[in-house]
């Protein structure tokens, strides 16, 4: 069984209470998450699963801006930059 990265298990976390998002979120599960120098980086196996999670931008911004983990998301496959987006620290819901 593959280890699931802390930092996908700490976004996941974030939804545990909430079952339709973290259904959207199951993707994260197989993706490589990492960090560096402000940008969150999410490694995805395959074109299907970087569509699912760029799909789900919005539900994995809200915890990196609460926690204040990355100010950019970039979306990779196979060690290429697919998508990247910032992290919008002033739309985090009271």
């Amino acid at each position: 069984m593959k280890r699931i990265c802390q930092l996908a298990q700490l976004i996941l976390d974030f939804y545990r209470e909430e079952p339709d998002e973290l259904r959207q979120l199951e993707p994260l599960r197989i993706c490589k998450v990492f960090r560096r120098w402000g940008v969150l980086y999410i490694r995805c196996p395959n074109l299907e699963t970087v569509a699912a999670i760029v799909d789900a931008g919005e539900e994995i911004a809200e915890p990196v801006a609460r926690l204040r983990l990355a100010k950019k998301i970039t979306v990779l496959n196979n060690n290429s930059s697919v998508m990247a987006f910032p992290v919008d620290f002033s739309k985090i819901k009271a």
